[in-house]
């Protein structure tokens, strides 16, 4: 898959852009945003004061927030790829309602509005045994991928469902998908850390509509869901295929 195959595939970017969104609703949500000085913390080993002087620690905060997003996008990327595989065998237009159906259910069930889908709570930090600074960067963020099952698992598996059902069969496009949602959430713990004291009023607005942007992310996702369930996105993708198809001779 090349970077002008990319850019030329209006189905793909369309699916990239719900995946980054969906990532970085994820990482507003109720259950990880409170805990993100936390995390920043444990990652470079640094004290909340010193993350507010970064400074000369802006490489070590760099270091550390990318270790630790690549900790969780590896396994993400992984099931992405899977997904993918997948979705040669699932491309009849049945399946594809079905699994637009799933998409859109996972996301009602991300923002609550199922039934035994109370929004996720803020929950605390727990990784013994990981050194913290680098060296425990990368394994902290498998932990926090797979600890956050329960908070961000449906706005994970609307992604990978996504994936399924606009891969065209390519793997690789599958674990494009699950590594741009891993982008989403963790590049914010990055940003955030690389200028810690000027975010701290972003932060603190997150916090306070941690929910409203929990419930904004899964009606998006619910909204796709039906838009693939009904054929809207293969119409909307067809009548933009032309405008993206223009960027290709430039690359």
């Amino acid at each position: 898959m090349s970077v002008g195959g990319v850019v030329a595939d209006a189905n793909l970017l369309m699916a990239a852009a719900v995946a980054f969104a969906a990532g970085v609703v994820s990482f507003a949500s109720p259950c990880v945003v409170p805990l993100v000085p936390g995390y920043l913390s444990f990652m470079t080993g640094l004290s909340a004061s010193q993350l507010a002087r970064a400074g000369s620690n802006r490489l070590r905060i760099a270091g550390g927030g990318l270790l630790f997003t690549l900790g969780f996008a590896v396994p993400f990327t992984v099931l992405g790829l899977t997904a993918g595989a997948l979705s040669r065998a699932l491309s009849a237009r049945p399946w594809q309602i079905v699994m637009g159906l799933v998409v859109a259910l996972l996301g009602l069930a991300y923002a609550g509005l199922l039934p035994g889908t109370a929004p996720g709570r803020e929950r605390r930090l727990r990784a013994s045994g990981i050194d913290r600074g680098l060296l425990g960067a990368l394994p902290l963020g498998f932990v926090f991928g797979v600890g956050w099952v329960p908070c961000i698992g449906p706005a994970l598996a609307a992604i990978f469902t996504l994936a399924a059902a606009q891969s065209a069969g390519s793997a690789l496009r599958g674990g494009f998908l699950a590594f741009v949602f891993a982008l989403g959430l963790g590049l914010p713990f990055v940003l955030i850390g690389m200028a810690f004291h000027q975010a701290s009023g972003a932060l603190s607005w997150a916090r306070r509509n941690a929910r409203r942007l929990q419930l904004a992310g899964g009606l998006m996702l619910s909204a796709v869901g039906v838009a693939i369930a009904t054929g809207a996105w293969t119409r909307l993708v067809a009548e933009l295929q032309p405008l993206v198809g223009r960027f290709t001779p430039a690359l």
